[in-house]
């Protein structure tokens, strides 16, 4: 898949309604639905658009997954209750990381930063940080025991590419300048 064609896809993952269960119509659904956004009509929170758009990355996650290892329905079932189990904790974690990443940027705007405060917040965010690594290779251990080793090698090089495909299109939209 080309990147062009990757984020089309995240796009519409964005912006299409749907159930958020993958399957074969997905792309053409997600396609479609990226090119045309409503405008002004919305009434949601910013809260019910992040839950939104979370579903839909999620749902395009899903359909890359079974479509890239090849997945029947019974590995799928066994799958992604586990992936959705970790996904909640990520979210987690990576709450806490904005709350932590504000605190800092706080106290460098400050006059007179608090370096007590700076040490505290710079603890947590790494064992935040190490807690996340620790959460994604046990979520991979999980994920050994439903898939063929060939799955899990492609499992492995699948879900970092999504992740920076989905990072890169989120600051895409944000309008903020490209990341590492």
């Amino acid at each position: 898949m080309t990147t062009r064609a990757a984020r089309v896809l995240i796009a519409g993952a964005v912006l299409a309604a749907g159930s958020g269960v993958a399957s074969a119509e997905a792309p053409r659904r997600a396609a479609g639905a990226a090119a045309a956004p409503t405008a002004g009509a919305d009434k949601r929170t910013p809260e019910q658009l992040r839950k939104e758009v979370m579903e839909r990355m999620r749902a395009l996650r899903a359909w890359r997954i079974v479509d890239e290892l090849k997945l029947d329905e019974t590995t799928s079932a066994h799958l992604f209750p586990i992936l959705a189990k970790y996904d909640d904790q990520e979210l987690t974690l990576a709450d806490e990381r904005r709350d932590i990443a504000q605190e800092i940027r706080t106290q460098l705007a400050a006059p007179h930063p608090d370096d007590a405060k700076l040490t505290a917040a710079i603890n947590r965010m790494l064992a935040n940080r190490t807690k996340k690594h620790a959460l994604r290779d046990e979520r991979f251990k999980e994920l050994r025991k439903v898939l063929s080793p060939v799955q899990q090698a492609k499992l492995v090089l699948l879900l970092p590419r999504l992740e920076r495909e989905f990072a890169q299109f989120i600051r895409e939209v944000a309008g903020q300048p490209d990341g590492p």
